[in-house]
């Protein structure tokens, strides 16, 4: 009788012992938290699971709620930040509180990566013989910016169109920064236009990376480059502008996915100021600039979880 219960109180301990989270501070179950690429510089992970599981990793990032038609459905991965009206017109995002000294207070370089969804454009209530439009914000940051209509930080599917040659449809995966240290004046990160973006009714992985050390920056697509660049606005083009942080300003506090900051709060009521009119999933950043090895890694691991292979 006492071995058994020593054995039971053994199994107890490992059991115990087999729910604690890694070193990242993932949940072991929470899907997607096994991959493993680069996870130690892992400083913001949303699995959208749930309003409890909104966010698993983050220094002074929590859920604060969700409002219109923004929800937790179906996602690449589990659940995932849902669109339910699929209509970039009508209000749909998820809000996030940022803490005085939140990570991406910390940030020099970075990688963003995410999993989209893009369904077809529903027709537009008021005019059933036109089509919406797919673009939108898949996530941006508040803050006073140089301009009232940008926000800080906001990353969004911009202009669609058709390639003349090819035939193919085309759209821009962008990222608008504003760095305030440089003279106040605004910068943007060069677009990036790709058939992999135009997607519809199917999920792509989306990412950018951005070296504050040399100014390099790139995006991706399904974990292969589309595009690159050199990002050296300071000492007339030939420096750096720097830490991606410097583009957060000093009133920055909230993160919303799936709307733009300007519009949510008021500051702009441009009708183009989109909200994201699908599903956005597996959202992550990084405290450096993953290698096009890492980045390809990435999309290969989570699209293992996304399989259950």
């Amino acid at each position: 009788m006492k071995k058994a219960f020593l054995f039971m109180a053994a199994a107890l301990t490992l059991a115990a012992f087999s729910c604690k989270k890694p070193a990242n501070g993932t949940d072991e179950q929470t899907p997607g938290a096994q991959v493993t690429v680069a996870a130690e510089n892992l400083v913001a992970y949303f699995p959208l699971e749930s309003a409890e599981k909104a966010v698993t990793v983050g220094e002074g990032i929590t859920f604060d709620s969700k409002k219109g038609a923004g929800d937790f459905g179906d996602g690449r991965i589990g659940k995932a930040y849902t669109n339910t009206k699929k209509m970039n017109i009508e209000e749909a995002y998820l809000k996030f509180s940022l803490a005085k000294n939140n990570a991406f207070t910390k940030l020099e370089s970075m990688t963003f990566s995410a999993w989209l969804y893009v369904p077809t454009p529903l027709a537009d209530p008021s005019d059933p013989t036109k089509k919406l439009t797919a673009k939108g914000a898949i996530l941006s940051f508040n803050g006073t910016g140089v301009e009232p209509v940008w926000p800080s930080f906001v990353y969004l599917l911009d202009n669609e169109g058709v390639n003349e040659e090819t035939g193919k449809a085309w759209m821009q995966f962008n990222g608008r920064v504003d760095f305030l240290s440089v003279e106040g004046k605004p910068l943007m990160w060069p677009n990036a236009s790709d058939e992999a973006y135009a997607a519809k009714d199917k999920w792509i992985h989306v990412a950018r990376t951005y070296d504050a050390t040399t100014g390099a920056w790139a995006t991706y697509a399904n974990g292969l480059k589309t595009f690159e660049g050199l990002f050296t606005p300071k000492n007339d083009g030939k420096d750096p502008v720097g830490a991606i942080n410097a583009a957060f300003a000093s009133d920055c506090n909230t993160l919303y996915l799936g709307g733009w900051a300007s519009r949510i709060e008021g500051k702009a009521s441009d009708t183009w100021l989109n909200y994201f009119c699908g599903s956005i999933d597996e959202v992550r950043f990084y405290n450096k600039a993953l290698s096009e090895t890492e980045m390809l890694e990435l999309y290969k691991q989570e699209l293992k979880v996304a399989l259950g292979k």
